[in-house]
């Protein structure tokens, strides 16, 4: 998984967006070709917010399992 919060000047026009807690999360296309489920929930960490991602996938060609 990666994270980028420098979106200025990409274009992130082809991301899916999901909303939680004013946190705005946006999944590749990529990710969402091969997901079947994108779950995204926020919990109380030490320093703020934590983010808990969980992506139920298909087996796409990278796949090793």
């Amino acid at each position: 998984m990666s994270v980028d919060t420098y979106l200025k000047g990409k274009d992130t026009s082809d991301y899916l967006r999901a909303e939680k807690d004013d946190v705005e999360v946006l999944v590749s296309p990529v990710m969402a070709r091969w997901s079947q489920q994108v779950r995204v929930d926020t919990k109380p960490g030490l320093f703020g917010r934590t983010l808990d991602i969980q992506v139920a996938h298909e087996h796409g060609p990278a796949c090793r399992h």
